[in-house]
């Protein structure tokens, strides 16, 4: 009986901890699509252009999150619209925008380019680029991919 309760008490465990993780994902709809296809075609210029600049809000949260990931930044200075991408599939959705921006780094004379991607789901921000000494630039983040034999 000790035995039962134990593992109905580990079942519903793994079940709310399931529930908890699957409740902070907000499930992206068709309509998310439609609204940031929508939302593209409002910024579109009469040049044809996306105007990104009236988005303050992202532009915000890209400069903190640049501040708080890469330390060796100075200061940011441009951050232009740069794609839209999206991906549907029986097992995954997602969709966000690419941004690139200009960014002076300590001891380099130059200015650098990240890529940063915003997802309008979570309205979070990350980038795939770490900051490489040797190279003097950002390069991709290298994934492992764990191969069992």
């Amino acid at each position: 009986m000790k035995n039962l309760l134990s593992i109905a008490g580990k079942f519903f465990l793994i079940l709310f901890s399931i529930n908890s993780f699957a409740q902070e994902e907000i499930p992206i709809v068709i309509e998310d699509f439609i609204e940031q296809h929508e939302l593209l075609i409002s910024y579109r210029g009469n040049d044809g252009e996306i105007d990104w600049e009236s988005k303050n809000e992202i532009n915000k949260k890209i400069r903190f999150f640049i501040e708080e990931k890469y330390p060796n930044v100075i200061s940011t200075r441009n951050i232009m619209w740069d794609s839209y991408e999206t991906y549907l599939s029986p097992y995954d959705r997602y969709h966000y925008h690419t941004f690139i921006v200009a960014v002076k780094i300590k001891g380099v004379s130059k200015m650098k380019y990240l890529n940063v991607n915003y997802s309008p789901n979570n309205q979070k921000v990350d980038s795939r680029f770490i900051w490489n000494d040797e190279e003097k630039d950002f390069v991709e983040k290298v994934i492992e991919e764990i191969i069992d034999p």
